[in-house]
């Protein structure tokens, strides 16, 4: 297949992973006959959750490019254990709370936190081994606050609880202005960042020579990864998994790592698997054991993927 069309292909693919969930959402609830409040939180839920999936496919293809590492996305590196720990101490903190206030704490804790994780991997070996036992030991740690502070948070803001497992249970309107926030970060880290990336993959001393500052481009492909899925964690709690997963198997279907098919590939993978996720549990599994948050299914999903491809990686099965 000529470039030409497997562009035309990625990008009709993106266009129908936003499309038709939400027409599958429009359908399903007028044939049951509901309407109202209950179709208004149905299809905002379905667009929240068909978003926040590109958003954390997008971060997760940034993250493995610009760190030249498969095995990381924001949440094995601590992003978004960071950003909720950020969130619940803004709760217990401040009396008053406004989404944008909540949405700039998680911002500011996610990327905290992915600093620590990137300077204490790179003053080890800087070698993927080093950035995955570093996410680990700054999640635990961001993870362990955040379970004691919800003892004291949620008290005062039930929903907190959800947050540890990310869930569109409590999809709202006044979601919708941050996750468009998200979302327009993400599409212009790809405008911005697609092509660098793939200069960036080659090794610092090509990018140079091509004209592309490594150093520039990794803090600023950092910064838009990094706040962009701390957003979606301070509006629907940690969804961990997706953005290690969807860069993955955009690559294994593209056969290239080529950032500007890779990345809308990723983007559309994402807006189905959590659209699916999410409407499953909320039409299925609640009628067997109740409602089960889609972050939960994603990380039981995604972690076997992630041992499967640490095995590969240190077997050197994995590119």
């Amino acid at each position: 297949m000529t470039s030409k069309w497997r562009i035309i292909l990625v990008f009709s693919l993106l266009i129908a992973s936003v499309t038709l969930p939400l027409l599958y959402t429009y359908i399903v609830t007028l044939t049951e006959g509901l309407s109202g409040r209950i179709f208004t939180y149905r299809f905002h839920r379905a667009v929240y959750a068909v978003l926040a999936g590109i958003v954390l496919a997008t971060s997760g293809c940034i993250l493995q490019a610009t760190l030249r590492n498969p095995l990381v996305d924001h949440y094995v590196l601590g992003t978004g254990s960071g950003a909720l720990f950020a969130v619940y101490t803004t709760l217990l903190l401040l009396e008053h709370v406004t989404l944008w206030v909540i949405s700039l704490a998680a911002a500011l804790g996610g990327l905290s936190a992915l600093a620590i994780t990137i300077l204490i991997a790179e003053s080890i070996s800087g070698g993927d081994v080093a950035y995955v036992l570093s996410g680990i030991g700054v999640t635990s740690l961001f993870s362990g606050l955040s379970v004691l502070l919800l003892y004291y948070v949620a008290s005062k803001y039930g929903y907190a609880s959800l947050m540890l497992t990310g869930t569109f249970i409590h999809s709202r309107p006044e979601n919708l202005p941050y996750t468009l926030l998200a979302i327009i970060l993400a599409l212009v880290g790809y405008t911005l960042l697609a092509k660098r990336l793939n200069v960036i993959m080659l090794g610092d001393d090509h990018a140079a020579q091509l004209g592309v500052n490594p150093n520039v481009t990794r803090l600023l492909a950092s910064i838009i990864a990094g706040v962009s899925a701390s957003i979606i964690v301070s509006q629907f709690g940690v969804i961990g998994f997706l953005g290690l997963v969807t860069p993955h198997i955009a690559r294994f279907i593209l056969k290239t790592s080529d950032n500007r098919l890779v990345m809308p590939l990723a983007m559309a993978l994402g807006a189905l698997l959590l659209f699916t996720t999410d409407t499953l549990s909320r039409s299925i599994m609640t009628r067997i054991i109740g409602e089960v948050p889609a972050g939960a299914v994603i990380s039981a999903l995604g972690a076997p993927f992630f041992l499967l491809l640490l095995i590969r990686r240190f077997r050197g099965g994995l590119s």
